[in-house]
């Protein structure tokens, strides 16, 4: 127990010599809690517009990227879901208001639309996961800090796979 401890606290060492000086300062928060609901929204967009995507997409690039986008973020929030349980705090379990909006305007692209708009969402939505992760890296909860540690390789993945499928889908 003790070594998976020391390697989780190594993890978040690591992660905090490669922040970038300021985040912290750029709006983003280390409250465990509004680290937690953050977190949440986040993966639970990814989910719904991913699912949007297997339903609206002709590109087989395009449903593969959703299905990874699903399988990833349904096990990422349930570790967080967890998490959040043990410390009592309450994930949201639907949208927001804004991303349902930003959900709704998705499902109302033409086909010819959809793909370039989906792609440019995802790696948005993953900027900005990006961002929220590595700052709490060094979330006061050493829980939390170690989630964001172990998590922050996939979203990178995510981002870069994002980027690879904007690309694809401009042309």
């Amino acid at each position: 127990m003790y070594q998976g401890l020391r390697r989780d606290a190594m993890v978040v060492l690591l992660m905090l010599a490669a922040l970038p000086c300021g985040l912290a300062r750029a709006g983003v928060s280390t409250d465990p809690q509004a680290f937690v609901l953050a977190a949440t929204e986040a993966g639970l967009m990814e989910v719904e517009s991913a699912r949007v995507a297997m339903n609206a997409s002709t590109r087989s690039g395009v449903k593969e990227f959703a299905d990874r986008m699903i399988a990833d973020h349904e096990k990422i929030d349930a570790e967080l879901a967890v998490l959040a349980k043990k410390k009592s705090i309450t994930v949201p379990t639907q949208l927001d208001a804004e991303r349902t909006r930003q959900l709704q305007s998705l499902r109302e692209k033409s086909i010819a639309e959809f793909d370039a708009a989906y792609a440019a969402q995802v790696a948005e939505q993953h900027a900005h996961a990006l961002e929220l992760f590595r700052a709490n890296v060094a979330n006061p909860d050493a829980e939390l800090a170690a989630y964001a540690a172990r998590t922050l390789p996939l979203l990178q993945e995510h981002k870069r796979l994002a980027d690879g499928l904007k690309g694809s889908v401009g042309k």
